[in-house]
């Protein structure tokens, strides 16, 4: 097949190359198509959508690429239609779908797949290696239309795939089943019978449908939905999204900018069907897309009476389809999204829907059941939360409730939906260019793993006092060598203060505020844990005292009222904090940085880790060692060559030595390792020698009564910035041999750290270079 035909569109709206995102998820489909082994019943791949997500074209791309690679594997698409009204006559609706594609594809026929044949016709066509099980399927069904049976019907139908002989051609359906809550209230349980259907084909397929909606449909069909593979659809990230909008705005020749791009992103939130259909209505009407006014205007235009509009009015008349229910769920809905519960959710009760759509019980729980499928409202069985839906949805409902309930005029109605959107507009992006920050900051705050980083990054006053005005490169630099530190705390969950505290939405936005629980020194212990209260606080000089009291108090509050025992707080402003506001954070035992500072953290946590942990570096080595036999003897040896190369005077040498023998015969006699091996890192760099010692196994009752961390310096100050007498860190250690041999490793080395790790200890030991 030559390079023309590969590049064919059969089924596909758009060109290959202008289809965005979803490269993983066609790939997906694609290989799937090709290594599902016949016979294999958990050979089905499963699409669960996020509604809006869009699938439909991802699967008729996923068809093209097959078709035109006219292999043994018949590619067959099939979408639930939403002008059929029966079980019945969706099947035969499908029977005919697969053998007209099953015929196109082998005659190699593209045009086939869009003819209008009837079954005698199909008949005619199939190849002379088909033409014997098409007749006698076509026959087969002939004999069964006639009967009283519909179930069996169906049945009959939605298995013609299976109807093949293994000798021919292998078909794959890939079912778009969107549609499929339309079918509900059928005699026939047709969402039953598609999924066993397939299934028991025993053949591979794909089966996408609304992810709230397959799981029950699975398991009413009492089938294992988990033994097959999962594709997670939601709509574009911001990325494929513009990319989307660009492709198909240069495609229709509809002029878009970058703001309106941005824009569009946001208020049509990744939607590939509200973008296609707004840009085809730009295209329609000869709109500019040029400007929010020219964007807003638009939207307003489709939202009340375009394709939005006529979307949404499809989605409730699926709902229900009498008039008058309609018009009161509108109300309802309207009604529910413009109040607040104390929450700060928009809920009732199930007896309030009850009593204000006056509906028998049944009724209601199925309006709802469908409201929820399509994650238009949330429901539990008791509580319905009408919070649901994309913005457009709750545009459409003020617009139709206003229109239809309120009888007010539609020009008044058009005017206050478009000032309403214009106010928006400038609000949406800003916020999108927020949070790309905010997320930057729960991102960061998840990095944290027990990493050493200068304590200078979170007191504003003292790197302020140092380092204002200097050149970054400088400060870079005189960070690197700094010696006070601080540790990290092992942070293993980030979420937005809002879930905590509903309130502060009217303080920040939602992601300007993070809680992340953490242990210190990777101990896991009731006394180790410590949840971390951040929040970035919007000034745009230094942050007064008033404001950052302000901030203090909110979320001590919200500490008190989750029972969080022990906390840290830590403010950032963009300009840090003024001098009453630093004695302020000091007094409460809180940080506060800087946006300089927030960024060179960041600029230090971007690798993960901290640098002397990275292996592999040419100024590191890595020694693992059996316990006893002298094994420490030749770490000492090993050290001491290290030592040398880099110029360590010969006491230095001895008392590294010294030191590595300490600590390897501590770690042999207290650990109770159960793999019986030490392991060593030696990491050289230009001022200094680090040493890590690690062993599985337990922690000595003493150390681990000491929450499992020392931390100390030459100096006498812990590396968490705060003096103490570090002979106190070991209790009474005189008792112990290992409290005598970490003594004296003390006394050798200038910086000294013992901490739990997973399974084990880990002792850092540091020997500073002096010339």
């Amino acid at each position: 097949m030559n390079a023309t035909e590969e590049m064919r569109q059969v089924l596909g709206r758009v060109k290959r190359e202008e289809f965005a995102g979803r490269a993983a998820e066609l790939q997906r489909i694609v290989s799937h198509a090709a290594s599902s082994k016949l016979g294999d019943r958990d050979g089905g791949l499963l699409i669960l959508l996020a509604p809006l997500a869009g699938v439909s074209e991802l699967l008729r791309q996923a068809y093209d690429q097959i078709y035109n690679r006219q292999g043994d594997i018949v590619p067959v698409y099939f979408a639930l239609p939403q002008t059929e009204t029966t079980a019945v006559s969706a099947a035969i609706e499908f029977l005919n779908t697969f053998l007209l594609q099953y015929i196109a594809c082998r005659r190699n026929e593209p045009s086939l797949a869009h003819a209008s044949l009837t079954l005698n016709d199909l008949v005619k066509l199939a190849p002379v290696a088909d033409v014997d099980w098409v007749e006698e399927l076509v026959t087969n069904y002939n004999q069964q239309r006639f009967g009283d049976d519909d179930r069996a019907l169906v049945r009959f139908c939605l298995s013609a795939p299976s109807r093949v002989p293994s000798h021919c051609a292998r078909p794959f359906v890939m079912f778009d089943a969107v549609q499929l809550s339309g079918y509900d209230d059928e005699s026939v349980p047709f969402a039953t019978e598609i999924v066993r259907a397939l299934v028991f084909s025993d053949l591979p397929f794909v089966f996408a449908g609304l992810r709230r909606e397959v799981a029950d449909t699975f398991d009413r069909a009492g089938l294992n939905a988990r033994s097959l593979e999962v594709i997670q659809l939601n709509p574009l990230d911001e990325e494929d999204a513009g990319t989307l909008i660009r492709s198909a705005a240069r495609r229709l020749a509809v002029s878009v900018n970058d703001e309106t791009r941005d824009l569009l992103v946001q208020q049509l939130e990744g939607s590939p069907l509200f973008i296609t259909a707004l840009l085809q209505s730009a295209r329609a009407k000869h709109v500019s897309l040029d400007s929010y006014l020219a964007c807003e205007r638009l939207y307003v235009e489709e939202v009340m009476g375009g394709q939005l509009s006529r979307y949404f009015a499809a989605t409730l008349e699926r709902v229900t389809a009498d008039p008058e229910t309609r018009r009161a769920l509108v109300r309802l809905l309207s009604e529910s999204a413009t109040s607040k519960s104390s929450s700060g959710m928009k809920t009732a009760s199930f007896e309030t829907w009850f009593r204000r759509l006056e509906l028998e019980a049944v009724e209601v729980e199925k309006i709802l059941h469908r409201l929820h499928i399509q994650e238009l409202v949330n429901w539990d069985g008791d509580t319905v939360n009408a919070n649901g839906g994309p913005e457009a949805w709750k545009d459409y409902l003020r617009s139709r409730f206003r229109l239809d309930a309120l009888r007010e005029p539609r020009a008044l109605v058009f005017a206050d939906l478009m000032a309403a959107a214009l106010k928006r507009a400038p609000e949406r992006v800003a916020r999108h260019y927020r949070q790309g920050a905010h997320l930057l900051l729960r991102e960061l705050i998840s990095r944290f793993n027990s990493q050493r980083v200068p304590s200078r990054l979170f007191n504003y006053s003292d790197f302020a006092g140092l380092y204002k005005g200097a050149d970054p490169a400088e400060v870079a630099a005189q960070l690197d060598a700094d010696t006070k530190l601080i540790k990290l705390p092992q942070v293993f969950h980030t979420t937005s203060g809002v879930s905590f505290n509903p309130e502060l939405r009217q303080f920040a936005d939602e992601d300007s505020c993070v809680v992340a629980h953490a242990f210190e020194g990777a101990t896991y212990s009731d006394a180790n844990e410590i949840v971390w209260l951040v929040a970035k606080i919007e000034s745009k000089l230094e942050a007064s005292a008033q404001l950052t009291e302000q901030w203090l108090d909110r979320l001590e509050a919200m500490a008190r009222r989750r029972a969080f025992v022990r906390t840290q707080i830590w403010l950032i402003a963009n300009e840090g904090f003024d001098s009453e506001a630093g004695s302020l954070l000091r007094k409460r035992g809180a940080y506060g940085s800087s946006q300089q500072q927030f960024q060179l953290l960041s600029a230090r946590l971007s690798e993960g880790e901290d640098p002397a942990s990275h292996s592999g570096d040419p100024a590191e080595f890595v020694l693992v060692l059996p316990m006893g036999s002298d094994s420490e003897l030749l770490a000492a040896n090993t050290v001491e060559q290290l030592a040398r190369r880099a110029q360590f005077s010969p006491e230095a040498i001895n008392q590294i030595k010294t030191a590595i023998v300490e600590a390897c015969i501590n770690a042999s006699e207290h650990s109770l390792s159960p793999d019986r091996k030490i392991y060593q890192r030696f990491r050289v760099e230009d001022d200094k020698l680090v040493i890590t010692i690690a062993s599985r196994g337990i922690v000595p009752a003493n150390i681990e009564s000491r929450n499992g961390a020392i931390s100390h310096t030459g100096s006498g100050e812990t590396t968490d910035g705060l003096v103490g007498d570090v002979s106190d860190e070991f209790g009474n250690a005189a008792e112990q041999r290992r409290g005598w041999g970490l003594k004296l490793i003390q006394t050798l080395m200038d910086e000294v750290e013992f901490e739990r790790v997973d399974e084990g200890t880990s002792l850092r030991m540091v020997k500073y270079l002096r010339k």
